[in-house]
């Protein structure tokens, strides 16, 4: 077996799957406070969005379009000790929509925010 630094990796990285309720709703089951959140709707066309502690929640970044950086008061609105809420946009909480998170644990929000 090879050697690894991080024995349990599921400590620090984990995905979620969930579907979509157009409303709020709490994700758990993560194992951590997450850091970063980057979600993605499995079987829609919605946008890649990422969510993470230095920016707090309601910051929201796209990979995949121009923007920098945007505000989503709907959006991801809180991490929390074992996974994040969400608000009741469509990106993230598509009523009805198979969703996927994939959630690192890096360092508690201590980072830059430049």
């Amino acid at each position: 077996m090879a050697y690894s630094t991080i024995p349990k990796g599921s400590l620090y990285m984990n995905t979620k799957l969930y579907t979509g309720n157009g409303g709020t709703q709490t994700i758990s089951g993560i194992g951590f406070q997450p850091d970063l959140v980057w979600g993605k709707g499995r079987t829609s066309t919605e946008h890649h969005q990422l969510y993470d502690a230095v920016r707090l929640a309601t910051k929201v970044i796209y990979s995949n379009e121009t923007d920098v950086q945007a505000t989503k008061s709907t959006g991801l609105t809180a991490f929390n000790s074992d996974g994040f809420v969400l608000g009741s946009d469509d990106g993230l909480n598509k009523n009805s929509i198979s969703q996927v998170a994939w959630n690192w644990k890096a360092g508690g929000g201590q980072g830059s925010s430049n």
